[in-house]
């Protein structure tokens, strides 16, 4: 499962700014002087099952969905698929550990999404306990370093993230990582349904994720202590003007492009839409897409928005390959290419509902 906040790339170190207020906790993350990602929460309210993980137990099995539903403990059941994996055949009774995949969406009515496929992750470490084998990601250069670094026994996997270096306490990581699932083990041996680990809030999501070379400011001298050492206190805001700005661009539909024109999105119920606007700004019309593409792709890491993502571009050629030279593609994002109709249709796992969504529901 793909860590809440994202990680670093190994070329350059992340700023993540955490400011506290009576109503809100927020995190902006910076990457070479821009914002990337935020998030937020409110103090005392956890906002998110994601990650958590459950000893649940199977009450009906839906062969036509290929899928089971399954009692955690919450309101409504989760929906388990059924073939993941070489996982054993479940039936209907039946006690089984899972982890939220995908939070519950209130807008359709529907409840949390579950995998047996746990992962537990740490740093730019993920840990898959039920998936065996060491992976890399394809974009880690060096991999021989890292080979014999993690003894791992059989049956337990882990994956590392480009980002890993071999001044990283690796090592160290894995073994926690492999101590929290033993914890989780020990729990899972009582009768369902029972939560054995709790998702974690905001703050503790961004220790996890937080590089050996990332900077973290927080304006709260309390969470600056809890994190020995790894963030500075600030007396002032921690959020400055950039991270304001990003703030305040998530409640506006139209977000204006820095060489004129701008980007106008929607979001519906089975999409979202990215319409490029030129504002007669237009000289040619490729170099324009791309940069319109570029702060497209920020504007969905930034909001979270997932699912299926089209971009209504300017005059575009039939091939994106063009449309995507010298752009950073995020590893959770699959481009599909250009339709007929010119738009650029792409995928981003959907894990919960967009930032604006679930501000527009917290805090309405």
């Amino acid at each position: 499962m793909r860590p809440l906040l994202s990680f670093k790339d190994s070329a350059f170190v992340a700023e993540i700014f955490y400011t506290v207020s009576a109503q809100l906790h927020r995190v902006a993350r910076l990457e070479k002087d821009e914002v990337v990602e935020l998030d937020s929460e409110i103090p005392g309210k956890l906002s998110s099952l994601l990650g958590g993980i459950f000893l649940g137990r199977i009450i009906e099995i839906q062969k036509p969905l290929q899928a089971a539903f399954v009692d955690v403990g919450e309101a409504k059941p989760g929906l388990l698929p059924l073939r993941e994996g070489n996982l054993p055949v479940l039936k209907q009774g039946d006690s089984v550990l899972v982890q939220v995949s995908r939070t519950e969406n209130p807008l359709e009515d529907k409840g949390v999404r579950l995998t047996r496929l746990i992962t537990l992750s740490l740093g730019p470490l993920l840990y898959t306990p039920l998936k065996p084998g060491l992976s890399f990601s394809k974009k880690l250069k060096e991999r021989q370093g890292f080979q014999d670094l993690f003894p791992l026994f059989p049956g337990e996997g882990l994956i590392v993230r480009h980002w890993a270096t071999l001044e990283d306490p690796l090592q160290e990581m894995f073994l926690q990582l492999r101590q929290e699932w033993k914890e989780i083990q020990s729990k899972a041996m009582g009768k369902p349904p029972a939560c054995l680990w709790p998702a974690p809030d905001l703050f503790a999501r961004v220790l996890r994720a937080l590089g050996p070379s990332d900077k973290m400011t927080t304006d709260d001298r309390h969470l600056a202590a809890k994190t020995l050492g790894r963030a500075t206190f600030s007396r002032e805001k921690a959020f400055d003007e950039r991270c304001e700005d990003a703030w305040d661009s998530l409640f506006s539909s139209e977000i204006a492009l820095a060489q004129g024109g701008s980007l106008y999105i929607e979001e519906t119920r089975g999409l979202v839409v990215i319409d490029v606007n030129s504002g007669g700004a237009l000289r040619s019309s490729l170099p324009f897409n791309r940069l319109a593409i570029r702060e497209a792709l920020r504007q969905v890491r930034l909001r979270d928005l997932g699912g299926k993502i089209v971009i209504d571009l300017i005059n575009p050629p039939k091939a994106a390959s063009s449309l995507l030279q010298g752009l950073d593609i995020p590893s959770d994002t699959e481009i599909l290419g250009v339709s007929s109709m010119g738009l650029l249709e792409m995928i981003r796992r959907r894990r919960r509902l967009s930032l604006p969504q679930r501000l527009k529901l917290e805090l309405n």
